[in-house]
């Protein structure tokens, strides 16, 4: 049964799709369950999850584009002290049977979108424009951002 709540007050369309759910656990048969709307809203937490760390990861790689390309700036303690904590988050969030649908292939190139670059001076290192952010970044909690930016920016 499709509820009009969902659109216009998502809080009270939950709390009440919740009671119904509960009521339904206990043995009861309610027949107005918004199942369609629940499913999507399941479906989208699922979702969400997947874009927090995808998202966290991005940040983290455009912060060490800057450390990479300005490694001299004033901004170098912050730009690494975010990276962390972006890092951090990224992997405290990650599960892996998100691995497929992270779209860990686009991460370096939305970072570079985002690293600021057009408000900056001209980089004292060469940005590279394309590198692999690899998906161990997020797997392994002690993968480290110095591990991730020898990863994305190897010597010469």
């Amino acid at each position: 049964m499709p509820d009009d709540l969902w659109l216009t007050d998502i809080y009270t369309w939950s709390q009440r799709q919740a009671d119904r759910l509960r009521r339904l656990r206990a043995g009861e048969r309610p027949n107005d369950l918004d199942w369609d709307n629940i499913i999507e809203e399941i479906e989208s937490v699922g979702n969400s999850a997947v874009d927090a760390v995808r998202s966290n990861l991005i940040q983290c790689v455009a912060h060490l584009i800057k450390l990479h390309a300005w490694p001299d700036s004033d901004s170098v303690r912050a730009w690494r002290h975010e990276a962390i904590t972006l890092l951090g988050n990224a992997q405290d969030r990650y599960r892996p049977s998100m691995a497929s649908a992270l779209d860990i292939g686009s991460v370096y190139r939305r970072a570079l979108k985002r690293s600021d670059l057009d408000f900056l001076p001209t980089p004292t290192r060469s940005i590279p424009r394309h590198a692999e952010v690899p998906l161990v970044a997020v797997a392994d909690e002690d993968f480290t951002i110095d591990d991730l930016a020898a990863a994305l920016f190897p010597p010469p």
